[in-house]
């Protein structure tokens, strides 16, 4: 949704072309230009020692009825990996560490005409019992083969998951925990 006032003086905003002809939402009494920028989403792929992967059933739209990755969006205080872990926790009720970042994927969102970023890390179970959580209405693990691609809300989940098989296929594992994480810029 396009905002249609400037957050700093409240003017109505105009639609100009700027910067490398974007169209963007301008402010023509104070100059402001409104940047919309992709969300960030971050989440998880948990593995036991047994193999088997997390996965949640989604409750909400997009992709209700479908199986994900714990995933949601960053809030605005949060480093990725606070995301991560957050995320994880209130929609599996389980408490992760993390290993390292598995990789990132960019995606766009047909039905919301925006683009967005996914973050996701490696992890492992320190605490917890599967549960549904805030926007899941169940949460299981699941062996690599059990989980067909169009059991899966999301093409970055299939890509994700994709990976993961053919870096097991290879003998690595992803989910190695590497020190501490998370450190907060001061300032």
């Amino acid at each position: 949704m396009e905002p249609r006032f400037c957050e700093r003086c409240g003017h109505a905003l105009v639609q100009c072309a700027v910067e490398e002809n974007h169209t963007r939402p301008v402010c023509p009494a104070c100059g402001f230009i409104v940047y919309r920028n992709p969300p960030l989403a971050v989440g998880v792929i948990v593995e036991r020692a047994d193999g088997k992967v997390a996965l949640v059933l989604r409750g909400e739209n997009p992709g209700k009825g479908l199986w994900g990755l714990p995933a949601g969006f960053m809030e605005i205080d949060e480093t990725t990996e606070q995301a991560a872990q957050r995320e994880c926790f209130e929609e599996t009720g389980l408490t992760v560490e993390l290993g390292n970042l598995f990789g990132v994927w960019s995606f766009y969102h047909e039905q919301k005409r925006t683009s967005g970023v996914l973050v996701l890390y490696a992890a492992r179970v320190v605490a917890g019992t599967p549960r549904a959580g805030s926007d899941s209405v169940e949460a299981r693990f699941f062996a690599l083969d059990e989980i067909r691609d169009e059991q899966l809300a999301f093409s970055t989940h299939r890509d994700a998951l994709a990976r993961w098989r053919e870096q097991r296929a290879q003998g690595s594992r992803g989910a190695e925990v590497q020190g501490s994480r998370g450190a907060r810029e001061q300032g």
